[in-house]
């Protein structure tokens, strides 16, 4: 006897497919809400991207010749005098 199996990708598409069916008049209602929520995971991916993009560079901070810095107690990590917690070790500064 044979089986017959699908992926989860196909049965979803599937379900999706016969909801649209069943309730043709909202159908726009489905593929809204479909696509407000790819565009908020997107969205969402975009967001931690940059923000560990810009903690990478808080940690890799470099100062320029002559630029002030402070340096951690803890980690004797180089942070730019703005900064009020050292980025590397999370510790509050003075």
């Amino acid at each position: 006897m044979y089986r017959i199996e699908f992926s989860g990708c196909l049965t979803s598409i599937l379900i999706f497919l016969l909801i649209l069916f069943l309730v043709k008049e909202l159908w726009w209602v489905f593929v809204g809400l479909a696509v407000i929520i790819i565009v908020a995971y997107y969205a969402n991916m975009i967001y931690k991207l940059f923000s560990e993009k810009k903690e990478e560079a808080d940690k890799n901070y470099t100062p320029a010749m002559g630029e002030v810095y402070k340096v951690c107690p803890y980690c004797n990590c180089k942070v730019k005098v703005t900064l009020t917690a050292c980025p590397n070790c999370k510790h509050e500064l003075n």
